[in-house]
Formats: C-alpha cells, structure tokens, sequence
C-alpha cells in the first residue's frame, strides 16, 4: 500500500494551520522531526523512508494537537497513539501517494 502524500500545510484547529518543511538534519542526530510550536511547523527529516517519514509526521501531529488544545500526555503516550494511527491508516488502505 502506498502512503497519503504529506501536504505543505496541515490545518490542526480552526484558523490554526501548521506548515509542514523538511529539514538535512536536527542537533540530535536520531531526530526525525521536529514540532516548532512559536512559527506552528512541523519539520521532517530528509531521506526518511516513506513509512518511516509519515510515523514521523503523525507523531509530530500529535505534538501539534496537544498544544493547540491543551492537552497533557507522556510522550510514551505519544509514541503508543502514533504506533496505532499509524496502523489504522496503514493497514485500512487510506489515501494513496
């Protein structure tokens, strides 16, 4: 199954709208993205593989969504909440890239 193509901005909330932009590399070297709550983007890794690079998208998401709402979890809650969109969408055939 291919993977939903990751579009340029992601509305989170209403008028609330997060850029998505890919970055060579982060300080920490394992950092595959990145949620930057003050400019609301969302930063991915390059050469991330697709599955790889959509997990990271949905975990960055996550980030987003508990900011905007106020919403306080673990980030092991986080890690659990991507693992499982990830296999919703994933293994439910939603969206094609």
């Amino acid at each position: 199954m291919k993977l939903p193509k990751i579009p340029p901005r992601i509305k989170v909330k209403n008028k609330t709208v997060y850029e998505v932009v890919w970055v060579d590399e982060f300080t920490a070297p394992d950092t595959l993205g990145e949620c930057r709550f003050d400019v609301r983007q969302i930063a991915l890794k390059i050469g991330q593989s697709d599955k790889q690079e959509f997990k990271s998208l949905i975990h960055e998401l996550l980030h987003s969504i508990c900011e905007e709402r106020g919403i306080e979890i673990s980030h092991r809650a986080i890690y659990q909440l991507e693992e499982a969109l990830f296999y919703i969408l994933f293994h439910n055939d939603w969206g094609k890239r």
